[in-house]
């Protein structure tokens, strides 16, 4: 006979910030051997990051892709948060939850 799965309740996410996807410009660096066409003719990384945007201003913008809950069901610690200069952002979309 098949164990029945019990239901869980799925606490709300305990804050408004809204999610992003983020597109930024970081440094690109190589420790090997090149030749000069090479080295002239390299590029910044576009990287991507996701997340709840904690913090937006004309000095950062701040990612918070994880977050807890404590004993009572209120939000605990925030993880895995990526710190961007906001001159290096090249773009951001909202995504709806």
């Amino acid at each position: 006979m098949a164990k029945k799965k019990s239901k869980i309740t799925l606490p709300e996410i305990p804050f408004n910030y809204k999610y992003y996807i983020v597109y930024w410009e970081d440094i690109m660096s190589d420790s090997s051997w090149k030749e000069m066409k090479d080295i002239q003719s390299m590029k910044p990384a576009t990287c991507v990051s996701t997340g709840w945007l904690v913090k937006n201003n004309k000095d950062v913008h701040i990612l918070m892709s994880d977050f807890n809950y404590d004993a009572k069901g209120d939000m605990g610690d925030g993880g895995n948060t990526t710190v961007i200069p906001t001159k290096n952002v090249i773009h951001k979309k909202e995504v709806k939850l």
